[in-house]
């Protein structure tokens, strides 16, 4: 008898606990490849809300205050259910996705910051401008998704 053994305690069989390593690590496998697919969900979410948000500002004059307000409650509503949805859904995530989700939110942020900025305060009503930053406002969040489902799936 092993002195580190308390007595009553069964070892498992090498086989057997072999078994159990393989069972566990493909358990968080699971969780990690569905805790991913709900953050590439809400980066895809975002990026299309923030990119119809931007296009439709493009359509008004920096004075049509109740059409902007309108749409910015819509596109805050929408991130909102986004975020109840899909990243509650989070319950572990793959190894790096902590660097990997912030450098696509911050990138998006950055993006989205500048171009709302040089929207409304340069190029008001300009719907080129705005269709141009819509898009460019899309591409990190997308990367990002992207990304994630690549990393954890391969």
């Amino acid at each position: 008898m092993d002195p580190h053994d308390s007595p009553g305690t069964d070892r498992p069989e090498p086989a057997a606990a072999a078994a159990f390593i393989r069972e566990a690590e493909g358990a968080a496998r699971r969780v990690a490849v569905e805790g991913s697919a709900s953050a590439s969900a809400w980066l895809t979410g975002l990026a299309a809300a923030s990119a119809m948000y931007l296009f439709a500002l493009g359509w008004y004059a920096r004075s049509e205050e109740g059409p902007i307000l309108a749409l910015s409650i819509a596109y805050a509503v929408t991130l909102g259910v986004l975020s109840v949805v899909h990243l509650r859904r989070m319950r572990a995530a793959s190894l790096g996705f902590s660097r990997r989700f912030g450098l696509a939110v911050g990138a998006w942020g950055g993006v989205f910051a500048v171009s709302l900025t040089l929207g409304l305060l340069v190029f008001p009503g300009v719907p080129v401008y705005f269709a141009i930053a819509a898009i460019a406002t899309a591409v990190p969040p997308l990367w990002g998704s992207l990304r994630e489902l690549v990393v954890v799936r391969a």
